[in-house]
């Protein structure tokens, strides 16, 4: 009985180290189930953080939800956010969401998005596309060029296509400039074999939360964070395809701090203190300043208080209220 129960335990053992071995090695082999662990970490379920002013915004605007952007890519649907009780067509905000470039979705945006076409009479546009791996740089930037197109298309009464700003969080903020940077760079969109399809005068300006925007950065730090250095290896092996990412050329072509020229339009940049991208931010910040185009930064690198990545969506936090309060500010100074 006893040489039973041995043997029962030695092949149970034998398995659970075959399982494990082969975890380790899909881990090793493929990005994809790091994806997938990062992905069910950022696809949490969207919260309204502050449900008295969301409630009061979205009585003041009109929801047009799941609309469809011709794309080569999937996940290519969007949402419009319209300011209610407007006589004319108004000005367009484009928002491209974070989440790691491997997850996140429209909705995580639907509080700002609503307060922010209540609070400054602009359309918010907030767009999907499709997450790394299964879809690989720039296909993420080539995706909003197809929204854009879309746009034009329809030719909606309402949107006032004279008059564009772009933006995004984390991830979808680098997506978002770097597109920009395309069309306010004729050498940068040769580069990226991606067409300028929008003329200059129309686009008025940009916003970066908590964006990698200098990702040659991520290269060269090394966190003491374990679980840090596991999600920077699974994003950018996903979103580029290569596991040596940190010598792929690709990652300077991606850093907009080197692409920026004195062409690109008005920009607010902020970001948090942990857990984030400041450095990137500031990095940018002070090139666009060096190049003397218009920037505002909020950043809270001399702060005690520890301020994460994606603070600008806790509507609880006073620092998100500073935020907000700034971007509405920035916003309406462009109209």
């Amino acid at each position: 009985m006893r040489a039973k129960i041995f043997k029962g335990l030695k092949w149970l053992g034998i398995a659970l180290i075959s399982i494990v071995l082969v975890i380790v090695i899909a881990f090793q082999v493929s990005p994809r189930p790091g994806a997938f662990v990062i992905a069910h970490l950022f696809n949490d379920t969207t919260a309204i953080t502050n449900k008295k002013e969301y409630d009061h915004a979205k009585a003041s605007t009109k929801l047009s939800a799941d609309k469809v952007y011709q794309s080569k890519h999937k996940q290519n649907n969007y949402d419009i956010y319209y300011p209610k009780n407007s006589d004319k067509a108004v000005p367009v905000l484009i928002w491209v969401h974070g989440g790691g470039y491997v997850s996140g979705d429209k909705a995580g945006v639907k509080e700002f998005a609503t307060k922010v076409a209540a609070d400054t009479h602009v359309a918010v546009v907030s767009m999907n596309y499709e997450p790394a791996p299964a879809s690989q740089y720039p296909n993420q930037v080539t995706q909003v060029d197809e929204l854009v197109q879309q746009l034009k298309k329809d030719k909606d009464k309402r949107l006032d296509l004279s008059n564009v700003l772009f933006g995004g969080d984390s991830a979808g903020a680098q997506i978002a400039l770097q597109y920009i940077t395309i069309q306010t760079n004729e050498e940068y969109a040769k580069e990226m074999n991606i067409k300028q399809s929008m003329a200059p005068e129309t686009i008025k300006g940009t916003i970066s939360y908590c964006g990698p925007v200098d990702l040659q950065q991520t290269a060269k730090q090394q966190s003491d964070n374990r679980f840090m250095r596991f999600f920077v290896k699974t994003v950018a092996w996903s979103l580029l395809g290569q596991k040596d990412w940190k010598t792929d050329d690709r990652l300077f072509q991606a850093s907009l701090v080197d692409h920026v020229t004195k062409n690109f339009p008005p920009t607010f940049i902020t970001d948090g203190n942990a857990y984030s991208f400041q450095e990137q931010g500031i990095a940018l910040e002070n090139k666009l300043k060096e190049l003397q185009v218009p920037v505002e930064g909020l950043f809270y690198k001399d702060e005690k208080k520890e301020i994460s990545h994606e603070y600008q969506f806790d509507y609880s936090l006073p620092e998100s209220k500073e935020c907000y309060e700034q971007t509405v500010t920035f916003i309406n100074g462009l109209f």
